[in-house]
């Protein structure tokens, strides 16, 4: 209780920090290696609460946001731009780490508001939030640069406690990445079925690559070129097609599934299934892929009307991309989508 006192008492100097101006700039954050550790230690308690599926209601607005890949700046800028929580409620999908310059501010904002705001800010775990893929592709050097193993393995403890899907009105079902046979195989049937079989195979914590379910769901990817279940050629989950999506949404009744996982040039694709929509929302990933981002705002007109989607997409100005400064290096727009068709 008095670690939990402590760190909350702190957040608010934390969050500040890290939004300092001087950090979009490119700077460094002034935060400490104790203060990091201390809120890992405090986190797993609140996601404790939340079970391997969260079930979330859009009477509040919701932006559903794809991979993250440690671009700190550009997470800020689109945090200053649609709303820090808890003025927005934020469905993050994974993949918050790795490839990008800054993963350590990357989790440690949205850890502050995940400790500081709970029922306003959610995160799943992608395939990146793993110890292995920690260590291989980005943020282990980063820790041990600029602070020490320990940071490391604090951030990673985190990761076994993340919940893998969101399902918003009983129609939108939000994953990292991909589908399961095991839900076919075990015969589920109806969402509540669903919530109640996830919780059965995932219970936290557990390790991705130890868990066959999660392993399915932040591994298997859609391919268009097969109708029903296929190997993934990356050695885990499966590549699963357009039939595969149509009976898992008749099954569940889902309108639609968000996932990420994919670089996408145009920040969204909609499967050959539209049913099945993916979103990227790192521009210009990595400074060398030119992409557009994307984020799905979704939010209901009325109290008891349909659950509507808009798409707000972020396009790099790539001009800018070498020059540090204050001004936002992207530009952004937005449309309406019909969930289940994608039109918009």
């Amino acid at each position: 209780m008095r670690l939990r006192s402590r760190v909350i008492r702190r957040i608010a100097g934390l969050i500040t920090r890290l939004l300092d101006h001087q950090v979009l700039k490119g700077a460094f954050a002034d935060i400490t290696e104790h203060e990091i550790m201390d809120m890992c230690l405090l986190l797993p308690d609140t996601l404790m609460t939340e079970t391997s599926v969260i079930q979330l209601q859009s009477d509040d607005p919701i932006m559903v946001v794809g991979d993250i890949f440690g671009q700190y700046g550009h997470l800020v800028r689109l945090f200053n731009h649609y709303g820090h929580p808890p003025g927005q409620k934020y469905l993050f999908l994974g993949n918050y780490i790795n490839q990008g310059p800054r993963s350590i501010e990357t989790v440690a904002l949205l850890f502050a508001y995940k400790v500081k705001y709970p029922k306003d800010i959610f995160l799943l775990r992608g395939k990146h939030e793993c110890e292995r893929l920690a260590e291989i592709y980005g943020l282990y050097d980063e820790c041990v640069k600029r602070f020490s193993r320990r940071i490391f393995q604090a951030i990673v403890q985190v990761f076994p406690y993340l919940p893998c899907v969101a399902i918003i009105d009983n129609r939108i079902f939000c994953v990292h990445s991909g589908l399961s046979p095991m839900f076919s195989q075990y015969e589920v049937t109806g969402i509540k079925a669903l919530r109640k079989f996830i919780r059965k195979y995932i219970t936290l914590p557990s390790e991705s690559s130890t868990n066959r379910l999660i392993s399915h769901l932040v591994w298997s990817d859609p391919e268009e070129s097969i109708n029903l279940w296929d190997q993934n050629p990356a050695g885990l989950g499966y590549l699963y097609g357009a039939k595969v999506v149509e009976e898992f949404c008749e099954r569940f009744e889902i309108q639609q599934i968000i996932r990420s996982s994919d670089v996408i040039q145009s920040g969204y694709e909609f499967f050959t299934c539209p049913k099945l929509l993916t979103v990227f929302s790192a521009p210009d990933y990595m400074d060398i892929y030119e992409n557009d981002a994307c984020l799905v705002f979704l939010f209901r007109v009325y109290k008891h009307s349909e659950i509507r989607g808009q798409l707000n997409v972020v396009s790099p100005i790539i001009r800018l991309r070498n020059k540090p400064t204050m001004r936002m290096n992207i530009s952004l727009s937005s449309f309406p989508i019909e969930f289940g068709s994608g039109k918009s």
